[in-house]
């Protein structure tokens, strides 16, 4: 799938963006590749997430959202997954 505008373009923020990770969370059994021509803003919102506890719990706010609209909102609670998203890679 080709997720267009580019994730990591500048002016493209927040919550659209945590809405596609966390539909790639959701579907642990698929790997997913990216690509990107600005592969630092990806490394640093992977890096903000898995370091920053507040940030994080904001990523999972936006994945609840999803499940709700699934009706999965039963699954929103627990732990979660762990960051960075072990499907999810960088590619060149």
């Amino acid at each position: 799938m080709r997720v267009a505008p580019d994730l990591f373009e500048p002016e493209l923020r927040g919550k659209f963006r945590d809405e596609v990770f966390a539909t790639m969370a959701l579907c642990a059994n698929l790997r997913f590749e990216l690509r990107t021509a600005h592969p630092r803003t990806y490394q640093e919102f992977v890096r903000i997430i898995a370091e920053d506890q507040t940030e994080y719990l904001a990523w999972r706010a936006s994945a609840a959202t999803i499940l709700r609209k699934l009706g999965r909102g039963h699954e929103a609670s627990g732990r979660g997954p762990q960051w960075p998203l072990g499907n999810v890679v960088l590619v060149a």
